[in-house]
């Protein structure tokens, strides 16, 4: 990395953070910093927040392993980029490539449209799988969906704190993270980091859809969840690949296949899955709409707090920020925050103390 470039990317990320320059000089700092190197200057333009805040979640999830801004893809890499995307194109993909539908599905989006159908009965059903028992009962646990500081220690328990719809939310959850694990010792941190934010985002977005747009805040959840599965399937692919032709998978590789292949690989999970039409349709490139809205205001919102929480960036700089993306009303936006990040966002100094973001 050049003087200039050291400069010109301290630059950029002290006006997206709102941190001195000085305090950002290693490691995951100058990872995210090289993620948004495009936008320099002040201020961010609004149409380019959510995707950029996407590029520094996939930068987060690749590191340590990614230092510096990642160069362009060499010709090695630039063959296993067509081997990777030739193999998704192939009509036979799917079927070999794709997850199985978890069995419970169908009975809870029959739930869904059922007003008869209690979250005691769903819990039943759970409850006949220690497995699937023991990971509700960690995801109640888990900073976004806690709503007491007694741990949750029952389904019962679970089923009085949340209510009918928390239940279904979590269940939700608690289907799809089994099949979003990637085993990656070259990016070891990539599962949970894409496992956080799928939780998180999924939250976020029913939580849009329920209190701005008055939607579908069940198709929503899904939305967020889809997404974060979409990117474990581009990187099980790359990692495929790159095992049959014996290549070192480069961070900026990993980079580009997750911007461009996660959302398509989405919406192939939501037709294969039978998720309702408006989650299949919310997916597509060219989509547009309240539940559009959701998903890019959950999914950029979460971004920002797994930012904030490794301790890239402020709270008040990336509320700023989320408050320039469409249907964000101030209000709303910062109830949706104190949900997803755990704690009031008046209480906290714009500046956090090292550390802090670990303590959420």
């Amino acid at each position: 990395m050049t003087l200039a470039w050291a400069r010109r990317v301290r630059g950029w990320l002290a006006s997206l953070t709102g941190a001195a320059p000085s305090r950002l000089s290693a490691g995951p700092r100058q990872a995210v910093a090289a993620a948004a190197a495009r936008l320099q200057g002040d201020p961010v333009p609004p149409g380019e927040i959510a995707a950029q805040l996407q590029r520094g979640l996939h930068a987060l999830a690749l590191y340590p392993r990614l230092a510096g801004e990642p160069g362009p893809v060499d010709a090695a890499s630039a063959g296993l980029a067509q081997a990777v995307a030739d193999a998704l194109q192939d009509r036979d993909w799917a079927t070999r490539q794709l997850p199985r539908r978890p069995q419970l599905l169908p009975q809870l989006i029959q739930t869904v449209n059922d007003d008869a159908a209690s979250a005691r009965v769903m819990a039943a059903i759970i409850g006949q799988d220690p497995v699937l028992t023991g990971n509700l009962l960690r995801i109640a646990n888990s900073p976004a969906y806690k709503v007491h500081e007694r741990p949750v220690e029952s389904l019962q328990r679970a089923v009085t704190l949340v209510g009918t719809e928390g239940v279904r939310q979590i269940i939700s959850a608690v289907l799809v993270q089994p099949v979003m694990q990637v085993q990656c010792e070259r990016f070891p941190q990539f599962s949970t980091i894409t496992w956080e934010h799928a939780l998180l985002a999924s939250r976020a977005a029913a939580d849009h859809a329920r209190s701005v747009n008055s939607g579908d805040a069940f198709a929503a959840q899904w939305l967020g969840l889809v997404q974060g599965l979409g990117a474990a399937l581009v990187m099980r692919q790359l990692l495929q690949e790159a095992q049959a032709r014996g290549e070192d998978v480069q961070p900026a590789l990993a980079l580009q296949l997750l911007q461009q292949w996660s959302l398509p690989l989405a919406q192939r999970v939501a037709a294969a899955w039978e998720l309702p039409d408006p989650v299949h349709q919310t997916l597509a490139t060219d989509a547009s709409g309240p539940l559009s809205d959701s998903l890019r205001l959950g999914s950029a919102a979460a971004a920002a707090s797994l930012l904030c929480r490794h301790g890239h960036s402020t709270q008040g700089r990336m509320l700023a920020l989320l408050e320039q993306l469409p249907s964000a009303p101030p209000h709303a936006l910062r109830w949706i925050w104190r949900r997803l990040h755990g704690r009031s966002v008046e209480t906290l100094d714009d500046a956090p103390h090292e550390g802090e973001a670990r303590a959420h």
